[in-house]
C-alpha cells in the first residue's frame, strides 16, 4: 500500500525525494534471456552500497524491450531483493492508460513507491489531450506520479502544461531531461512550490542546489558507475545542498575524470547522435563487480574495443579498479 495519502502525495515527495536515485542497466544472458539471479545480486548491491533510491523499468533497464511477462517478473524481483531498503520508482512505458494503471496497481502491492510514467507516445498530441491522460492515473491508481520530460518520452511537455499538471494531486515531481538546465531552473521557479523539479545532470547539481533549490539527483547513474568514488559525490552533494560552494569546488574537479567518461561514452552518443549506447555502460558496471552481460537486439550487444579500452584507462587512472577486475570482466 501508498506510503502516503493522496492529500500527503506532494509534502512526501519533498521530505522523500532526495539524494540519489540511480536507473540501471538489466542483466541479460548470452541468449538475451533475462538474467534473474543476476538481476536480484545487483538489487542487494545496490542497497549495500548505500544507494537511496532504485529506479526501474525505464530506457536504461531496456524495459521497453521486454515482454509484459518479462516485465511483471522483473519488476518482483526488484522489489523482492530490495526488501524496502531504498525507495523504489517504477517507470511505465505504455501509452495506454488502463495499462498504466493495471501496473500501478501491481507495483503498489510490491511496496514500490513512485510511478514514473512515460509521455503519450501514441494519439495524444494537444496540451488537453495530454492533460486528461495524466488526470486519469491521478484518478485512478494509488502511487504519487513523477513526470519524465525528455524528447525520447514521446512528446516534449511545455511548461504551461507542467504548470498545470502541477496542480494534480498525486503529480510531485518532474525529471526534467532536456539537457538545459536553464530550462529546468525556469520550471523549478514556476511550480517548484508544487512539485520537486529535478534535473538529471550531476555535473550541473552544485550550482543548481547552492543557487536554484534543487534537492535531488533522481534518475540518473552515478552512484554504482562512480564505484568507490560515490563517498565524494555524496560529500559533494552535501556541501553544495548547505551552500558551501568554495569547498565543494575541490570535490567537484576531483571527479571530473570520471562525469566526463560517462558524457563520452553514453551522453555524448545520445544527444549528438540520438544513439541508446548501453553496452558501454554494462561494461563499465561488469568492471566494478555487478552482473550485466548483454544488450538486446536491435542495440549492439557489447560495448566496441574502442569503448572498453576507454573505460579501462579512466577507472584504472582513477584508482576505481584494479587489473584483477579487468581480468574477471574479460
Amino acid at each position: 500500500m501508498a506510503k502516503y495519502t493522496p492529500s500527503e502525495a506532494k509534502q512526501w515527495a519533498r521530505e522523500h525525494i532526495v539524494k540519489c536515485t540511480n536507473a540501471p542497466t538489466t542483466p541479460f544472458n548470452a541468449d538475451f534471456s533475462l538474467d534473474k539471479e543476476g538481476l536480484a545480486f545487483n538489487v542487494n548491491k545496490y542497497a549495500e552500497v548505500g544507494l537511496y533510491g532504485l529506479m526501474t523499468g525505464g530506457n536504461m533497464a531496456e524495459a521497453w524491450n521486454m515482454t509484459p511477462t518479462e516485465w511483471y517478473e522483473y519488476t518482483e524481483i526488484c522489489a523482492k531483493a530490495n526488501n524496502g531498503r531504498m525507495m523504489l520508482t517504477s517507470v511505465v512505458l505504455d501509452p495506454s492508460p488502463f495499462t498504466v494503471v493495471e501496473k500501478a496497481n501491481v507495483l503498489d502491492g510490491l511496496g514500490y513507491d513512485l510511478l514514473e510514467v512515460i509521455n503519450p507516445v501514441l494519439q495524444l498530441r494537444s496540451d488537453d489531450d495530454i492533460f486528461g491522460y495524466f488526470k486519469y492515473l491521478n484518478d485512478n491508481q494509488p502511487l504519487a506520479i513523477a513526470l519524465y520530460n525528455t524528447a525520447t518520452a514521446g512528446v516534449v511537455l511545455n511548461h504551461g502544461l507542467v504548470n498545470r499538471l502541477a496542480d494534480l494531486e498525486k503529480v510531485v515531481v518532474i525529471k526534467n531531461g532536456l539537457g538545459n538546465p536553464a530550462d529546468t531552473i525556469a520550471m523549478r521557479k514556476m511550480c517548484g512550490d508544487r512539485i520537486v523539479v529535478t534535473e538529471p545532470n550531476e555535473a550541473f547539481f552544485l550550482w543548481d542546489a547552492a543557487a536554484h533549490g534543487a534537492q535531488a539527483l533522481y534518475g540518473t547513474l552515478e552512484v554504482v558507475m562512480f564505484g568507490e568514488k560515490r563517498e565524494k559525490l555524496w560529500q559533494l552533494m552535501d556541501l553544495a545542498l548547505a551552500g558551501k560552494v568554495d569547498e565543494a569546488i575541490p570535490v567537484f574537479h576531483e571527479l571530473e575524470p570520471l562525469r566526463n567518461l560517462l558524457g563520452e561514452v553514453f551522453m555524448a552518443p545520445l544527444f549528438g547522435r540520438n544513439v541508446y549506447n548501453l553496452a558501454p555502460i554494462k561494461y563499465w558496471m561488469e568492471l566494478l563487480g555487478y552482473k550485466m552481460g548483454v544488450c538486446r537486439p536491435p542495440l549492439a550487444a557489447q560495448a566496441s574495443e574502442q569503448d572498453k579500452a576507454r573505460i579501462r584507462e579512466v577507472l584504472l587512472q582513477e584508482g576505481i579498479i584494479t587489473e584483477s577486475d579487468v581480468a574477471r570482466a574479460a
